[in-house]
């Protein structure tokens, strides 16, 4: 299984949290805190001194009605009253707190949090793996027909590169150029890896698709509907998906690749929908990348 570390803070974190907890227990001093903060009047940790400005401090004035800003002459002594947190630890309820598990002890040791991670097939139900689609994590198409021949794109990614200029492709160079974007080339307003997208149109489509929609079309933003989660699963089912977000994006219009994956990730994963060896499902059923990002062609 793969190992996902957790940082050198993360494990801090965890092993003050256990010590703590052992602490408390071997010397029963939980809530001891709030008594004694009672005893010497003052205020406990987890609540808020509220201070009406506009009161006179007097036995009798508790009241908590205008509230306008108006002091008045001279200077007012404040008078506060506590407000109880909405929501306490266990440990300001006075209740003991629960042993560190096997299990995190040891994620201390060793960092690795797998065992608090699962795979799609294990965390649903038969019901829902048997209905989902499964897929390697890669998308094995091409940019959508009908828009490959309204924009008279070429049939692959190496066509398209050479018949644009082609070059040698880097991350420091996008666009095959052999000189690196300025910033001053960039419209006030617009960040460098969108400006760089919007030249990529023909030369690599799933550059340009990662940030913006087919010329002319209005991206959309907000909640998906059923006709585009529909879409999208019949996408994954055909070409695949996990990867080269903005040719899959082209298959659904009014949406850009980033918008894709971010609706993988956080809705299509959770639910069951798909299933991607590539990910699994931590406690809380978000789904937790645990892949090898490889790069491929657009």
């Amino acid at each position: 299984m793969t190992k996902t570390k957790l940082s050198a803070y993360e494990q801090e974190r965890l092993e003050n949290i256990k010590q703590n907890r052992e602490l408390l227990l071997s010397l029963n001093l939980v809530g001891i805190s709030d008594s004694t903060s009672s005893l010497l009047g003052e205020t406990p940790k987890g609540q808020r001194r509220i201070v009406n400005k506009n009161k006179r401090t007097t036995p009798d004035n508790d009241s908590d009605a205008d509230d306008g800003g108006n002091w008045g002459g001279g200077r007012r002594a404040a008078r506060g009253r506590l407000l109880e947190p909405s929501r306490r630890s266990k440990r300001l309820r006075g209740e003991t707190a629960e042993p560190v598990t096997e299990i995190e002890e040891r994620v201390v040791e060793t960092g690795d949090v797998s065992e608090f991670l699962v795979d799609g097939s294990a965390h649903f139900t038969t019901d829902i793996v048997s209905q989902a689609i499964k897929v390697e994590g890669h998308y094995r198409g091409w940019v959508e027909h009908g828009v490959m021949g309204r924009l008279g794109i070429q049939g692959n990614a190496t066509e398209a590169w050479e018949s644009e200029g082609g070059g040698k492709f880097s991350f420091k160079d996008p666009l095959g150029t052999g000189k690196k974007v300025s910033k001053k080339s960039v419209p006030t307003g617009q960040s460098v890896a969108k400006f760089v997208a919007s030249k990529l149109l023909k030369k690599n489509p799933n550059a340009f698709f990662y940030r913006h929609t087919e010329p002319g079309v209005e991206q959309w933003t907000g909640d998906w509907t059923d006709e585009e989660r529909d879409v999208f699963l019949e996408v994954a089912r055909e070409h695949g998906c996990g990867d080269k977000w903005g040719l899959f994006s082209t298959h659904i219009p009014h949406r850009v690749g980033y918008q894709c994956s971010n609706y993988y990730r956080q809705y299509v994963i959770p639910q069951g929908w798909i299933i991607d060896d590539n990910y699994r499902i931590d406690s809380g059923g978000h789904a937790v990348y645990v892949g090898k990002h490889k790069r491929g062609g657009a």
